[in-house]
């Protein structure tokens, strides 16, 4: 779900037998030490950002989107900021910290105002939807100059983009609160539930390109079912965008689930051409260009399990083969006791999955996610 405020999120878990217990932090030096910066006329230390882990995995990040992403780049936007100038160019839009000064400064003391309300709702969100022998913690790191209007995480942190929020922190405050939620819920996820077969861009067969669109929808859809954006409240722009959309989306459900069937079909039609296909085949269903249409298919699939058999399904259901995440809601469906936006899966669907079950182990454990979590 995409974004605007950039803020990381660094995160550091582990799992153990004790009991259940969720910690996040939200750290604003990051944050404040660029503002501290911007028209001092401080010398930049180079070393304080080029041996900094969070500069470098940003840096790595924006650079699967061009060249001017680089780190030189980014000290000459230092420097510039220093001289209170806008560098030229501007890649990581340290503009804002020259010309918004006062903007982002607002911003900044909000969320440090409100961080224990924040930490606390987060938590709340996540709580039921963990693992009840999982010790998780979580650092938010306020970050102050990216070129990203979105989240996205790597090397183990989480982006936010702070200087698309600003304008109205107060109006976009609901959305991070969903946004850091699902973002930290796939962060979880990294630690409990199962992995893919293959990365999406080694998908070669049949089987891997079904195992890769089953295992999306349960990860999109649980982390989009705990992070919900349709009712969120506040009148900033990436609030309205992300309200707008999964309420659109909601809207045409029925078609969505339809999409998700002619898509598995369409790997099963054509397995010879599948490595070719399956990047377009998978855009359709989960790139942000069309929508992310099936985010919100696995989102309605989560609500209905739950519904039908408890918060603790699933993370019970994301540790097993992602296939029986849709064979769990075919079951919620199935005891008559159903949501109203909840659509039958099409015939094939239930098939490959079914298919992909028994060819995988025979016995998936699917029984125990259910029967444990009623």
């Amino acid at each position: 779900m995409r974004i605007l405020l950039v803020m990381l999120v660094t995160l550091c878990f582990s799992t153990s037998a004790s009991a259940q217990s969720i910690d996040i932090d939200i750290d604003i030096a990051k944050a404040q030490r660029l503002l501290a910066l911007a028209c001092s006329d401080a010398e930049i230390d180079d070393a304080e950002f080029t041996e900094s882990p969070v500069v470098q995995s940003q840096i790595s990040h924006h650079q699967e989107f061009g060249a001017r992403f680089s780190m030189e780049n980014y000290l000459l936007g230092l420097r510039a900021m220093s001289q209170c100038r806008t560098p030229e160019p501007d890649a990581f839009r340290f503009k804002a910290l020259v010309e918004q000064r006062q903007l982002m400064e607002t911003a900044i003391n909000h969320l440090a105002r409100n961080r224990d309300d924040l930490i606390k709702r987060v938590h709340d969100n996540l709580l039921p939807y963990a693992p009840a022998d999982m010790a998780f913690e979580g650092k938010a790191i306020i970050a102050a100059a990216s070129f990203s209007c979105g989240g996205f995480s790597n090397r183990g942190i989480f982006f936010i983009d702070l200087p698309c929020l600003a304008p109205d922190i107060e109006g976009e405050y609901e959305a991070i609160i969903q946004l850091i939620t699902h973002e930290t819920y796939h962060a979880m996820q990294n630690r409990f539930a199962s992995r893919a077969l293959v990365a999406k861009e080694d998908v070669s067969t049949d089987i891997q390109a079904w195992d890769y669109m089953f295992h999306r929808l349960a990860m999109e859809g649980s982390a989009s079912f705990v992070g919900d954006m349709r009712n969120i409240e506040g009148d900033g722009r990436y609030a309205e965008y992300s309200r707008d959309v999964a309420q659109r989306s909601f809207r045409h459900l029925a078609y969505n689930f339809q999409l998700l069937g002619i898509l598995m079909e369409a790997i099963g039609n054509d397995p010879a051409r599948v490595k070719e296909r399956f990047p377009e085949i998978y855009a359709l269903a989960f790139d942000g260009s069309f929508g992310e249409l099936s985010y919100f298919t696995g989102q309605q699939m989560t609500a209905e399990i739950v519904h039908s058999f408890g918060a603790q399904s699933i993370p019970c259901l994301l540790a097993q083969p992602p296939e029986n995440f849709a064979l769990a809601y075919h079951q919620a469906l199935a005891d008559g006791d159903n949501l109203e936006k909840s659509e039958k899966l099409p015939s094939s669907v239930v098939e490959i999955a079914g298919r992909l079950s028994k060819e995988r182990t025979g016995s998936t454990g699917l029984d125990l996610c259910l029967k444990r979590s009623k």
